[in-house]
């Protein structure tokens, strides 16, 4: 798994690419709560993840909270047609994380 954030448009943008399973998923969560404590909103790229278990369902969960304490809504950009949807549908995980079909669509869409 590999991990970068950049500054897109006054957000801060995490964009992971690879497997966000037990072994990576602490740190996706540590760049995540790093994101968070700056000044700037979060977005979440997993449009280049192409697996996602139960410790990253986990570390999802565990980083929106962390937002929602800090008054920060962490915004997750999932491409529809990837196999993440997937375990956050049969989860109920939809319903509690704010995702968006693109990157754009996190920046200019409500939360």
């Amino acid at each position: 798994m590999t991990i970068r954030s950049a500054e897109v448009r006054g957000h801060v943008v995490v964009h992971v690419r690879g497997e966000v399973e037990a072994l990576t998923a602490e740190r996706l969560g540590a760049a995540v709560a790093a994101a968070l404590d700056g000044d700037l909103p979060v977005v979440l790229d997993l449009t280049d993840v192409h697996f996602l278990d139960s410790a990253g369902l986990s570390t999802l969960v565990r980083v929106t909270e962390r937002g929602e304490e800090l008054g920060e809504p962490l915004r997750i950009a999932v491409d529809s047609n990837r196999p993440v949807v997937r375990p956050i549908e049969i989860t109920g995980l939809e319903r509690r994380l704010a995702l968006y079909d693109s990157v754009d669509d996190a920046i200019t869409g409500p939360v």
